[in-house]
């Protein structure tokens, strides 16, 4: 959080246009994201202004029909408001427009957010997909900092990854086991990495039946 802060102080700076598109809007997209997760803390609320700048502009575009500013925008949204519905927008987004890392991190958040509704089950369900996610992208050292912080992972094996190029309405079956030799722990268990908004729903609604 230290690193974080010592960058948005520098980020904060910096103008709000740029010549070079691609650039700006990934700046503009993680200092959005820095801003919004550390606008919590009291020494930091002033960066919750600058988080609003930056979802504003991928607010407009998103409205005027950027693909690529929706999946950003909703992220941006989830994270200045928590709610299910609104991450499970985010990661619909994210996986239809085949932005694995930031499916990745939105994952992860709503695995904070459910941990703290304390609903367990649907948090560890998101974190395993995060932790796999990373993995499809690359983020090795991501994914195993996930891995000693929830032990579970540690367990969990899987067969096939899930292409970031296949369809985000396709379910790519991941065969999962504990590891272990004993007979129990062999029984096989499979996750649906499935992104469509029929899957990310089952969580809130079984969620939803606990309460």
């Amino acid at each position: 959080e230290a690193d974080m802060i010592d960058l948005l102080k520098i980020l904060e700076t910096y103008p709000l246009q740029d010549q070079f598109v691609a650039r700006l809007h990934n700046r503009l997209a993680f200092t959005g994201f820095a801003a919004f997760a550390m606008c919590h803390r009291k020494d930091c609320a002033s960066y919750k202004a600058l988080g609003e700048k930056c979802m504003s502009r991928f607010k407009f575009l998103s409205k005027n029909g950027s693909v690529n500013a929706r999946p950003v925008y909703l992220f941006l949204k989830s994270m200045k408001s928590p709610s299910r519905d609104a991450f499970v927008k985010a990661i619909e987004a994210c996986a239809e427009g085949k932005f694995v890392n930031l499916e990745a991190m939105v994952n992860e958040r709503y695995a904070a957010f459910l941990r703290e509704e304390n609903d367990e089950t649907a948090s560890n369900d998101c974190i395993t997909e995060a932790y796999f996610l990373y993995q499809d992208w690359g983020a090795h050292a991501k994914a195993l900092q996930l891995s000693k912080d929830h032990p579970f992972l540690k367990k969990l094996k899987r067969k096939k990854e899930r292409s970031v190029f296949s369809s985000s309405h396709k379910t790519a079956n991941s065969t999962v086991s504990t590891g272990s030799d004993d007979a129990t722990s062999k029984k096989k268990m499979t996750f649906s990495f499935n992104s469509t908004s029929k899957q990310r729903k089952l969580i809130s609604v079984k969620s939803e039946k606990k309460k």
